[in-house]
Order: structure tokens, then C-alpha cells, then sequence
């Protein structure tokens, strides 16, 4: 059976283990969902490790692709792209400025979709107009209904256009052309502990979130990871920083001259 990862803000508590549920286990209505399923191998190693960390390692499933716009002056664009593939669809309000589409597709399970559904958003010339994060393993979305922190509005359905589904060809990722580090530096692993603790004023958020990605990335921890803590420490300070920009930060970042590592096995 397949089950998705279920949370009520974009980050976990530290040591909070994920939740694992179907639709109709859940005590309570959720504000984010993971973007692909997992099944029961996938469930399985999540289980075993408290954690979604190494699930790129494994098949995810999914009959929707998501996309997911945050500015506002890329909606008219994106819709007319989606529009052309005369599939079946959904299109919500995100409660912000944003929009959401739900693109009815073949249901697939393979390590391969994240990056294929990757693939296929950049084949049709919209890679640059949204949120292309969610694209992997353990992302996340808000769920329809849920309640934006910042506006108090809803995820609602605005309108629903009735077609076939979407056939997404599979898409194997490119290996990695640079040094895979398994394990990471240990030293670099503590100064990353050390400075996930650190509060910073205004004016000094920058350059710390660039640090804690250089040590996170000698640690051994994979960009994407880097992410979710950057989302984490970002959500301590005082005021934090909206979401948008740390994303942009990140990718910033990514762009950079940083030597990328692989996941480490190490518990953080």
C-alpha cells in the first residue's frame, strides 16, 4: 500500500520522526503532504532510519504532477503551456500569490519519477517559471484546504479541465560528475551542528545560511538536505526570513563553485 509523508510545516522538529500514513490513518487534517508516495520497500528503509534522508536511493510513486508557481507574473505563461498538452488537470489558489496545477498522469512507481517529471517540465519550456524543488524524493506540498501561515487563506480548487491523462516518459538522472564523499568530514559535520544553533540579527542571515551550506555540503549531506535545515534554522530566528527567500538563497548558492557530496549515514 502506498503511503505519503504528512506534515504540518514545511520542516520537522529535530528528532521528530516522519509520518508515514495513509489519507485515512490520519487523526487530523495535515497542511503539507510529500509529493511522491512510498512503497512498502520505501516505507520500509524510512522506518528503519527515522528519517526520509537516502530515499532518492529508492522507487516513489505518484499519478499527478505537480506544479507549484510562487510568482505571480509567471501564471498566464505556465497556463498556457499546460493548457497544450490537453491533459486533464486541476488548478488551485495556494493562498498567497502563487498557484498549483494537478496534471492527471499514468500512475508510476520508480526511483527514476522524480527526475523525470523534472525532466519533462523543462521539455516543455516552463523550468524557469516555478518551484522546481519539488522534484525529488521527500519534497513536499501544501494540501488542498490548508490554511496559508502568512495570509490565513485557503489551497482552494479554482477550476477543473477534464482530459486524458499524461503520459510522462521515464528519464534515468545523469550520474554525478563530481567527487562523491560517503561519509563526509567530521569536523565539518560538528561545525554544522555547532551553527544550526546560532541565532542571527538582520543583516547577518545571508552570510551564516552560506555558511551553514558549506559545512553542511563538507559534512557529507546532500544540497537538498541542506535545504531543510536551511528551512529549519531560518524558522528560530527572529523575525525569519519568508520561504521564497531562502529558496532563492539556496539556489544561489547551488550555482556556486561548492563541491557537492552525497548523503552521509550519519545521524545530525
Amino acid at each position: 500500500m502506498i503511503k505519503h509523508e504528512w506534515r504540518m510545516t514545511p520542516w520537522r522538529k529535530e528528532k521528530e520522526p516522519p509520518l508515514i500514513a495513509t489519507y485515512d490513518e490520519l487523526d487530523c487534517l495535515y497542511t503539507f503532504r510529500s509529493v511522491y508516495g512510498y512503497p512498502e520497500k520505501t516505507q520500509e528503509y524510512i522506518a528503519a532510519t527515522g528519517a526520509v534522508r537516502g530515499v532518492k536511493n529508492f522507487p516513489v510513486q505518484s499519478s499527478t504532477l505537480y506544479i507549484d508557481v510562487d510568482e505571480e507574473e509567471n501564471i498566464e505563461e505556465v497556463q498556457k503551456a499546460i493548457d497544450n498538452l490537453g491533459a486533464g488537470y486541476s488548478r488551485y489558489d495556494t493562498g498567497n500569490r502563487g498557484a498549483h496545477w494537478h496534471i492527471d498522469t499514468a500512475n508510476i512507481c520508480h526511483n527514476w519519477l522524480p527526475n523525470s517529471h523534472l525532466e519533462f517540465v523543462r521539455s516543455i519550456g516552463i523550468l524557469n517559471l516555478i518551484d522546481d524543488t519539488i522534484y525529488r524524493h521527500h519534497s513536499i506540498i501544501r494540501c488542498p484546504g490548508a490554511v496559508h501561515s502568512k495570509t490565513g487563506k485557503i489551497k482552494k480548487l479554482t477550476s477543473r479541465v477534464e482530459g486524458p491523462v499524461l503520459e510522462i516518459p521515464l528519464v534515468k538522472p545523469k550520474e554525478q560528475a563530481y567527487e562523491i564523499i560517503e561519509e563526509g568530514d567530521p569536523e565539518a559535520l560538528l561545525d554544522f551542528q555547532r551553527n544550526l544553533l546560532q541565532f542571527r540579527g538582520e543583516g547577518k542571515r545571508h552570510g551564516h545560511m552560506f555558511i551553514l551550506f558549506q559545512s553542511g555540503i563538507r559534512a557529507g549531506l546532500s544540497s537538498d538536505e541542506v535545504l531543510e535545515y536551511l528551512y529549519w534554522w531560518n524558522s528560530r530566528q527572529n523575525p525569519s526570513h519568508k520561504e521564497e527567500a531562502v529558496l532563492k538563497k539556496w539556489k544561489g548558492f547551488c550555482g556556486g563553485q561548492i563541491k557537492k557530496t552525497s548523503t552521509t549515514n550519519r545521524t545530525l
